[in-house]
């Protein structure tokens, strides 16, 4: 059998890669967007000790998944030796760790290869190893899809009993695994009472590793299954269904959203709603396409992953979407322009709720004035869900976060667009 020696990967990226290492010298392991601080986040201030470690060891991107690896086996083998000494908070602590920075180390890595699926399946080992250990109850779930399954983790807050309880469908973006989506202590949906399904949905993450490829309504389908294993548990309230997305979670949440009418609402952030995501794909660092391509299942087809992303487009399902929604972004957004954002606004007939942030880009990140003043957007989002299994009614509304933190009303586009027309 003849080896496919075609490169995987956008033309750009290999023909920018000697950029790529330059610019990974000068500006760290944030070169293309803050990992730091949303790996760092689930984990908790310890985190921080690794990823110090790790930046000096990291002058090209080869480096990344060594570094990486090396990191999550000294965890490991730190867990293992806490709980053979009888030590279990710690070791769960070591455990968490472990599969995180396993997950880092997945990263970078665009092609299915054996030593993808061993870090995968390691990550998966600690994890479930620290789901043994936690402070609530995690159990994996694998949600039949097709001729693979959608990989999940469901948590439900500690002390609950059994009783059927809200829950939030919880996910990252292209670059945040399932594990990342709870955090290992005080998360802000389980304080609120919440269980969660942190799921990795078709393409991302975990679900291509095991055949779960994006397609432009992979995410529907998905949303159909997700839904229906919500429906055969008896410890879900399955008329308290609701949905958290970030990145290009906010495109994919809304998919399940616009498709599942019974939702009680959708909170989306950190946008990426720009049709047929030329800025994200083209304009940004070439390391978006390359993992895209990869999660559809066209890492060698750059041509047909160039026509399929023509697809991608949410302004005829949220025209139809009848579930309440929550987008939360920066205004000058450098991944997705927030005028995309403002035109699915006008056009949901759904309420639509809008917090906005001056000078915010796309992760929201500090030091940003309007961010680091202004209130915490992940506890504003987690608060306007449980409004919505609380059954306040939800309406239209545009909440601008000024630099100083001050935080104004404006008018709602769905009004200026009417305004326009007249």
């Amino acid at each position: 059998m003849i080896k496919n020696t075609t490169p995987s990967g956008p033309r750009r990226w290999h023909e920018q890669r000697w950029m790529i290492d330059s610019v990974l010298r000068t500006d760290g392991l944030e070169w293309d967007q803050p990992r730091i601080a949303y790996t760092i986040r689930p984990m908790g201030v310890d985190g921080n000790a690794d990823f110090a470690a790790a930046l000096p060891a990291i002058t090209k991107f080869a480096d990344l998944v060594p570094v990486f690896l090396g990191r999550a086996e000294r965890r490991q083998r730190l867990a293992e030796a806490a709980e053979a000494a009888g030590r279990a908070v710690t070791a769960r602590e070591h455990w968490f760790h472990a599969a995180v920075l396993y997950s880092t180390a997945e990263w970078s890595i665009w092609e299915t290869t054996p030593e993808l699926i061993a870090i995968d399946d390691a990550k998966n080992a600690c994890y479930a190893a620290y789901g043994r250990l936690a402070d609530h109850h995690v159990e994996r779930v694998e949600i039949p899809f097709g001729a693979g399954f959608i990989p999940a983790w469901y948590h439900r807050p500690a002390g609950c009993g059994s009783e059927p309880l809200p829950i939030v469908l919880s996910v990252g973006g292209m670059d945040q695994a399932k594990e990342l989506n709870v955090s290992m202590y005080g998360d802000k949906l389980l304080e609120r009472g919440f269980a969660i399904l942190a799921f990795d949905g078709p393409g991302q993450a975990e679900a291509p590793i095991r055949g779960v490829h994006f397609t432009p309504n992979a995410w529907v389908d998905a949303g159909e299954e997700i839904m229906a294993w919500c429906r055969s548990r008896d410890d879900v309230d399955e008329g308290n269904i609701v949905g958290y997305g970030l990145s290009f979670g906010s495109y994919w949440m809304t998919q399940i959203a616009a498709s599942q009418p019974t939702m009680k609402g959708a909170a989306v952030g950190l946008v990426c709603h720009e049709p047929g995501g030329y800025g994200i794909f083209e304009m940004a660092s070439p390391s978006f396409k390359a993992r895209y391509m990869w999660m559809s299942g066209l890492e060698r087809d750059e041509t047909a992953f160039d026509t399929m992303v023509q697809q991608l487009d949410l302004r005829d399902a949220v025209s139809a979407m009848q579930v309440p929604w929550l987008v939360v972004a920066g205004d000058a957004d450098e991944l997705s322009d927030i005028e995309h954002t403002y035109d699915l606004a006008a056009r949901a007939d759904a309420p639509v709720e809008l917090l906005v942030y001056a000078q915010g880009r796309h992760a929201l990140s500090l030091p940003t004035a309007s961010v680091a003043n202004g209130p915490n957007w992940f506890t504003y989002a987690a608060d306007w869900l449980l409004d919505r299994v609380h059954d306040v009614p939800a309406s239209d509304a545009f909440s601008f976060v000024r630099s100083d933190g001050e935080v104004e009303s404006r008018p709602h586009p769905k009004h200026t667009q009417l305004e326009a027309s007249v």
